[in-house]
């Protein structure tokens, strides 16, 4: 008994080794960061026929787990975040491209349609290029997780990402649950070491609940992170910066020791109503702003300013606010002297399927949680 566990001991080492350093002079595969990779070897939906049923088209689907039906809206007067969703075993679902599931997707192409089983459980994935992506303005994939080991409960998850393959699913921090990770473009001049040249961007890894997700940190609390370069898809990177799971090495072979990443630290006095820039830097209030959600912590409300920039959104705010002893941030798109100045935003908000309300800058408290 003893020699068998020195022997899976042994086995353990060598996996999470090829993990860390495989080939290529220190450059790293998303499959390379987690013990066991995923298989796409199993169902591949095919559409099997289409039906009309009075505005809206249904396509059927086979070869599938679960009974799969995607649908379509055909009337105008729909919304265009409302206008495509999937039926699975008759349970309804829309597609998003965001961790909160605050984006809708209006979507009916899409890049892969597959089932794979990892950990015990089995799953249907989705994935699409973005919206606003269509045109070739941008290069983020959308990915809806579909959880379908009991088809009587079948749950969700989301997220957009600059990669695209099956390999941004695994068990990162080898808990036995399964994770993904989201690759997001980093500015080159704001990263530690990056020189100008090529792409960079942050990995962030999740573990994957039933219908929800949280971050995986480390022990302080502080999100576990890969601060990398190398292709415009992340199929291969060299890691500047990291705080991961396992060991890493730098393009020159060296171990990098963990680093804390330096997100903005907002600051703030429960008395007063301060409107803050991502940065963490103080902006002079005007008389309105459009409030898109509330969290309640920091880190989830700078990540969901972090989607707003991504789709063109270039006024994205922080307003920290105490009312009744509970705190939130709340994310605000605009700093308008007058509702008609943010007209625009309003409407390309509600475009992809985003309610919003005028927060009134002169209010010095929160009304919503009274």
């Amino acid at each position: 008994m003893k020699i068998l566990s020195i022997l899976a001991f042994f086995m353990l080492v060598a996996q999470l080794s090829h993990a860390q350093f495989g080939k290529g002079d220190n450059k790293y595969t998303l499959g390379k960061l987690t013990q066991e990779q995923v298989s796409k070897a199993g169902k591949s939906p095919v559409a099997a026929g289409v039906k009309d049923t009075k505005d809206t088209t249904f396509t059927t689907y086979n070869n599938v787990s679960v009974y799969t039906r995607l649908y379509f809206i055909k009337s105008k007067s729909k919304d265009g975040g409302n206008s495509t969703g999937i039926f699975l075993n008759n349970q309804r679902f829309v597609f998003y491209c965001d961790v909160e599931k605050a984006f809708r997707q209006s979507t009916s192409n899409f890049l892969e349609i597959y089932e794979f089983a990892y950990l015990g459980k089995k799953y249907l994935v989705l994935t699409s290029l973005r919206d606003d992506c269509a045109g070739g303005t941008c290069a983020y994939k959308c990915y809806n997780l579909f959880d379908i080991t009991n088809p009587k409960q079948i749950a969700q998850v989301s997220f957009a990402s600059i990669h695209g393959g099956a390999d941004s699913f695994g068990d990162f921090n080898f808990d036995g649950i399964m994770d993904f990770v989201r690759v997001m473009p980093k500015e080159a001049d704001n990263t530690k070491g990056a020189k100008s040249d090529g792409s960079s961007y942050m990995l962030t890894a999740y573990t994957i609940g039933l219908g929800n997700v949280n971050q995986l940190k480390n022990k302080t609390g502080q999100g576990h992170y890969i601060l990398a370069k190398g292709d415009a898809d992340a199929r291969e990177f060299e890691v500047i910066q990291q705080d991961w799971m396992i060991p890493l090495k730098s393009a020159e072979g060296k171990v990098i020791e963990p680093e804390v990443a330096k997100e903005p630290i907002i600051p703030f006095d429960p008395k007063e109503s301060i409107l803050y820039s991502m940065s963490g830097e103080k902006i002079e209030k005007s008389k309105y702003g459009l409030i898109i959600d509330k969290f309640a912590d920091v880190e989830g409300a700078l990540k969901f300013c972090e989607e707003l920039r991504s789709r063109k959104f270039n006024d994205v705010y922080l307003l920290p606010d105490q009312y009744n002893k509970k705190l939130y941030y709340y994310v605000l798109v605009g700093n308008y002297y007058d509702k008609t100045e943010g007209t625009p935003d309003e409407q390309r908000l509600k475009k992809i399927g985003i309610k919003t309300t005028y927060r009134d800058f002169s209010q010095r408290y929160s009304v919503s949680d009274k």
